[in-house]
């Protein structure tokens, strides 16, 4: 030790100002490291503390680069601190595994104050990672790393060492893929008494980290430790580990812990609890196999759990090589098949639930015969009766086509208005019957446009009305028997194919209002209500139109152009009918044949 008054020596502090009176207290944040000129390591920053100890970064002037350096924080410690942390870099010096931090030197301090040095790590801890939500660690990359800190535990279980304290935070994912189990300072030596803890208070005296480590006779962190370890009982062995991994799988999977922290966690841990990840986070795809683990590992029974650790990670390890649990997942199936038909027998209220539980059978097992039938029956023969998302499907769908015709009936009368300038050169001066016609178009073509805005199932009666009162009119103005006929059969054709929840109105608009306004005006005729615009004597058949007062060249070019616009429209109409009923066909055909391929043939 060299003296403290050589010139070259000085005191250094975690930030490089002199100590003060403070520093020398033994939960300082500045305790005072004494180094000269011919020290080995000198102090660069502070890495990290805990109740007893902390953590610098140093570097080592002998080999030319940065190591941590972990020493005791109190000044004056009592011997069984001070053997507490020698034994913490023995075990730690016995584990060389490269999941297992190096140890490099152990020596003691110009105070006489024992310490070690370690590789410095750089990575982040498993506990800021699940706490994150960064993309570039996966689960697949989690699980890989998981399947090397069981692996790493193992190696030390051989050895005769348990860990004791195994979380997220004792976890680090190193820069490059690495991957080291920290904090050897709790662990169990088989074969040696853990007297050294029982005098040691049960709480952090940091008081800063809710998952501190509490030390005496039950010895680690609460959320993490077996029923065994809670009660302090004498003969934990590695199974106790194994417990702790289960927990850490468990919180992989869902991002949530598995026991809550402090007593309750040790009071969850005591009377056990449901393990299964998938319940806890239903919303993430967690498979069965590592679901089972969760529950397998973290038995209340330590005879009943996983009962190494090296079992544990091998079982990661193959489903991540895509070796599947076909047990597990038969058993699995076998119980969803079960629901599923028991969801088909309760009838159509439960078929929704029975196409699910039968669906995720056959995800588990492919084979499973009896659930590709049942999934071949419910996806081929329909319901009795018609679930309530297909009759909202069909309403929203009908609304769509109600639209998509009015839009139609917009354009149509639109067209009528092109062709009035020819019924007005066509009709008798001042026509009462043409301004009454053109009143009665608009009306129409309004009632159409109301009906690509609105949802207009319930209501379709009103443009049937409308457009009757239209025919009527044309039958009066040229006939019931010239220009009518034609326009009732196009309208009663559109109004056909308008969907309708009512067959009165259906009727009506099909049948009754064209009819009626048709003969209706040659009823009133023969009746002698009207004036009489149809007779026949020897010559035929005499029509006296009332709209029609121009010479025979020009009466007969607008007829010649009304026939082939009534020709046009009903192809037309015909033609976008057709299209409909073509695309419906297509999407049908080609729905049932996905279907099939779902399902044995």
């Amino acid at each position: 030790m060299v003296d403290d008054r050589d010139k070259h020596t000085e005191l250094a502090t975690i930030d490089g100002r002199p100590p003060t009176a403070a520093d020398a207290g033994a939960s300082s944040d500045r305790e005072p490291i004494k180094k000269t000129a011919g020290d080995r390591y000198r102090v660069v920053s502070r890495l990290g503390k805990g109740g007893m100890g902390e953590v610098m970064q140093v570097r080592d002037e002998v080999v030319g680069r940065e190591v941590a350096l972990k020493r005791i924080r109190r000044i004056e410690p009592s011997d069984r601190v001070v053997q507490r942390f020698l034994r913490e870099a023995s075990i730690q010096g016995r584990l060389e595994h490269p999941a297992i931090v190096p140890l490099y030197d152990i020596g003691r301090d110009q105070s006489g104050l024992p310490f070690f040095t370690m590789k410095k790590l750089t990575g982040t801890t498993l506990a800021k990672i699940l706490a994150g939500d960064s993309p570039e660690f996966t689960l697949q990359r989690l699980l890989r790393a998981f399947s090397e800190v069981c692996l790493a535990v193992e190696f030390a279980h051989v050895r005769g060492i348990i860990h004791r304290d195994l979380k997220p935070d004792n976890i680090v994912l190193g820069d490059f893929g690495e991957v080291y189990v920290l904090d050897w300072g709790v662990a169990k030596v088989v074969g040696e008494s853990d007297a050294e803890f029982a005098d040691v208070s049960s709480s952090s005296s940091d008081g800063e980290n809710e998952h501190a480590t509490i030390p005496g006779t039950a010895v680690g962190t609460p959320g993490f430790m077996p029923p065994e370890q809670v009660r302090g009982d004498a003969d934990v062995d590695a199974r106790a580990d194994v417990y702790a991994l289960g927990c850490l799988l468990f919180q992989i999977l869902t991002r949530t812990m598995l026991h809550p922290t402090g007593k309750a966690g040790l009071a969850s841990a005591e009377s056990g609890i449901d393990a299964r990840a998938s319940l806890r986070a239903p919303t993430r795809s967690i498979p069965p196999e590592l679901d089972e683990l969760c529950v397998h590992a973290t038995h209340i029974h330590r005879e009943k759990r996983i009962q190494t650790a090296r079992e544990l990670g091998d079982r990661v390890q193959s489903f991540l090589d895509g070796d599947r649990d076909v047990a597990t997942r038969q058993k699995l199936a076998a119980e969803h098949l079960a629901k599923a038909q028991l969801a088909f027998t309760a009838g159509d209220d439960q078929r929704a639930l029975a196409m699910r539980e039968a669906s995720s059978a056959i995800a588990l097992d492919p084979n499973l015969t009896a659930a590709a039938e049942l999934l071949g029956r419910l996806m081929l023969e329909p319901p009795r009766t018609m679930p309530r998302e297909v009759e909202e499907s069909i309403l929203a769908d009908d609304v769509t086509t109600m639209r998509s015709n009015a839009r139609v009936g917009v354009y149509a009368y639109v067209l009528f208005f092109a062709i009035m300038p020819f019924v007005w050169w066509i009709a008798p001066p001042n026509s009462p019957y043409v301004l009454a016609l053109s009143l009665l178009i608009f009306l129409n073509m309004a009632v159409c446009w109301w009906g690509t805005r609105m949802n207009a199932v319930g209501k379709e009666g009103i443009i049937a009305v409308t457009n009757a009162l239209l025919l009527a009119l044309v039958a009066r103005m040229y006939t019931p028997f010239l220009i009518a006929p034609g326009l009732a059969a196009m309208s009663a054709m559109a109004i056909m194919f308008t969907p309708t929840r009512s067959r009165l109105t259906s009727l009506a608009g099909m049948v009754a209002l064209p009819w009626l306004a048709v003969i209706g005006p040659w009823l009133l005729e023969r009746l002698d209500v009207l004036s009489v615009t149809t007779t026949v004597d020897d010559r035929g058949l005499l029509l006296d139109a009332l709209a029609i007062a121009g010479d025979e060249t020009t009466t007969l070019a607008v007829a010649a152009l009304y026939v082939l616009a009534l020709i046009g429209a009903a192809a037309m109409m015909a033609n976008r009918m057709r299209a409909r009923e073509r695309a419906a066909k297509r999407h049908l055909h080609l729905q049932a044949w996905q279907l099939q391929q779902l399902v044995p043939r």
